[in-house]
């Protein structure tokens, strides 16, 4: 019997074991159910004999008996814990879309590939330099193959993240100024909303915010736009537009479809071209994406290789079609980007190669190296990315469940969920669950204090607004007038203030990754039932008083916080912790 989900038969010939790409044969082997013969047989392994009460014992063995068909890398997953990710032991890690969480045997390979070679600066033609500039271009084919791209199609231009290769997009825009549009989904990063200032800048008639429901008006407005008051001189000339979305969104999972692309590129005319940047950084660390068929994929592609392997940091890249090379704009020039220069005078030639103009500076040439050595890791591990989806699939489906039906003894809700998806369908929603917590009355349960006592059971979760404003309108109902309203009375971004005038104005983020286990989500919803009121009435727990002190060494004021919860069956715990107040949230 092979160690991982207990009772299960580990075939070591399974297309699991052998190649990360299985037949389609195989597949369908090995998609039939692998059920364990005896439930009593759990109690000898020792990870199972840690949760010996009730509900979670109980709820464990209904979870293999649902899903163990699909869960545990066909049972591998303890000794994948075990080998791969010992700095794990004493940590139940929730936020996967945060930074997943890297395996051990990639930082020892990396280690020992800089223990024996020399690697320097690329820019140069001697050995230390040239093996350098051999393992990036490696790494580079090895990036456009993970998303099934052609390099006849497609190159890739390293970045420092996800965010630095969006930027990198409006940057090289071929904007042309007054005629340009951008339009953007609401649900989206930050990142995407700061390609507005690009687009004001060059006097954008049309910036727009858009939602799923706008996409068809959307369309017909692009097609009516598009060729009317036009001064004859521009009619020969081709006017770009940009529309940016996530493949997936950072704060409730939702994963919107591929195929927009197509859509809009449908209403592309000979004066008028829409080019497409998705921001996969949420998506790829879990789901498989294909640029094979490339008049249908994306012309740009965000990727941050941290939320993909855990490491390296620091790295990102855009994906960019070969075929707008002569259209990008090159500004600012740096390092090995030029074919020639005049020091005196504004003339310079930029190379041609895509990667070669863009990579201003020296590349940031070991993190990239180092980005081999992620690749090769997690394809040994986990195989083929369907395996790390189904296996997320599992765990999703049973959270969702739960989270669901977490109810205080009046029936009332403990979670409120944000997203309306099915979390089975993995083609609709990734592992990412975004929620608050209320007590039995119906108040709020402040984020800060799910956070602090989180940490305290060591359960890494993430709390906030995720840098995700469309969403926070979304979901909380927080609308941009209140927003900037709130600002005023001292309300910011990545405070401690959780309840703003009465109004939750964050959430609680729980986003599951590729070793994660059934062991972490029971962890966490025994740490929530802890929230549950039993008792017959609906007093709210109300759980903390304050005290508000002026510092000696500051000329703000604090606040310190005494919080005091008391759960059903529990004993009373304390913590204390201080936030910063300005003056108008004491008035």
């Amino acid at each position: 019997m092979a160690p991982g989900v207990p009772g299960i038969p580990v075939k070591l010939d399974s297309p699991r074991e052998l190649n990360h790409k299985p037949s389609k044969e195989a597949l369908v082997k090995f998609s039939k159910p692998r059920r364990y013969n005896d439930i009593e047989k759990f109690d000898q392994f020792e990870r199972f004999d840690k949760i010996d009460n009730s509900p979670e014992k109980s709820e464990k063995v209904e979870f293999l008996r649902e899903f163990s068909n699909k869960y545990g890398y066909n049972g591998k997953i303890d000794s994948i814990l075990e080998n791969e990710y010992p700095h794990l032991k004493d940590t139940t890690y929730l936020d996967h879309t945060g930074a997943t969480i890297y395996p051990k045997s990639a930082i020892d390979s990396f280690a020992d590939d800089l223990r024996n070679n020399c690697f320097g600066n690329p820019h140069s033609k001697n050995s230390s330099s040239q093996l350098s500039t051999e393992r990036v271009d490696r790494v580079r084919a090895r990036v456009l193959s993970h998303f099934n791209a052609s390099p006849n199609d497609y190159q890739v231009v390293f970045t420092q993240n996800a965010t630095a290769a969006i930027k990198m997009v409006g940057e090289i825009f071929p904007w042309t100024y007054g005629k340009s549009s951008f339009r953007y989904m609401r649900e989206n990063h930050n990142s995407i909303v700061g390609l507005r200032r690009f687009a004001e800048e060059n006097n954008s008639p049309d910036v727009k915010v858009v939602t799923a429901k706008d996409l068809e008006s959307m369309f017909n407005a692009y097609s009516e736009h598009r060729n009317v008051n036009l001064p004859p001189e521009t009619n020969n000339s081709i006017v770009y537009g940009l529309f940016a979305y996530p493949a997936q969104c950072n704060f409730s999972g939702k994963k919107f479809p591929l195929s927009w692309v197509k859509k809009i590129k449908s209403f592309d005319t000979d004066n008028s071209k829409i080019l497409i940047l998705l921001d996969t950084a949420a998506y790829v660390s879990c789901s498989p994406l294909s640029l094979a068929d490339k008049d249908d994929s994306p012309d740009f592609l965000a990727i941050s290789f941290y939320k993909m392997f855990g490491f390296p940091t620091g790295l990102g890249a855009l994906i960019v079609k070969n075929e707008l090379s002569s259209i990008l704009k090159k500004r600012y020039f740096g390092g090995g980007t030029i074919r020639a220069v005049a020091y005196d005078r504004s003339w310079q030639m930029f190379r041609k190669d895509l990667s070669a103009r863009f990579e201003d500076g020296t590349i940031n040439f070991l993190n990239i190296i180092a980005l081999e050595h992620s690749f090769n890791a997690m394809e040994k591990i986990y195989g083929n990315p369907f395996f790390i989806k189904e296996h997320l699939t599992t765990l999703s489906t049973f959270l969702h469940r739960k989270l669901s039906s977490l109810r205080h003894l009046n029936g009332n809700p403990l979670c409120v969920l944000y997203s309306d998806n099915d979390y089975s369908d993995s083609s609709l929603q990734g592992p990412i669950f975004n929620f608050n917590l209320k007590r039995a009355d119906g108040s709020w349960i402040g984020y800060r204090e799910v956070e602090a006592a989180a940490n305290e059971r060591g359960i890494n979760l993430r709390v906030g607004a995720f840098c995700n404003p469309g969403s926070l309108a979304k979901w909380l109902k927080f609308t941009p007038d209140q927003v900037m309203a709130g600002f005023l009375e001292g309300k910011e971004c990545d405070d401690d203030i959780d309840v703003f005038k009465g109004r939750i104005v964050g959430s609680v983020r729980v986003s599951l990754g590729a070793m994660t286990t059934i062991d972490d989500v029971l962890k966490l919803l025994a740490f929530l039932r802890e929230y549950i009121d039993n008792s017959t009435s609906a007093t709210p727990l109300q759980h903390k008083s304050s005290s508000r002190v002026l510092s000696k060494h500051s000329s703000h004021l604090s606040q310190k916080v005494e919080m005091s919860i008391t759960h059903p069956n529990m004993m009373v715990e304390k913590m204390t912790y201080s936030r910063d107040l300005l003056p108008k949230q004491l008035e």
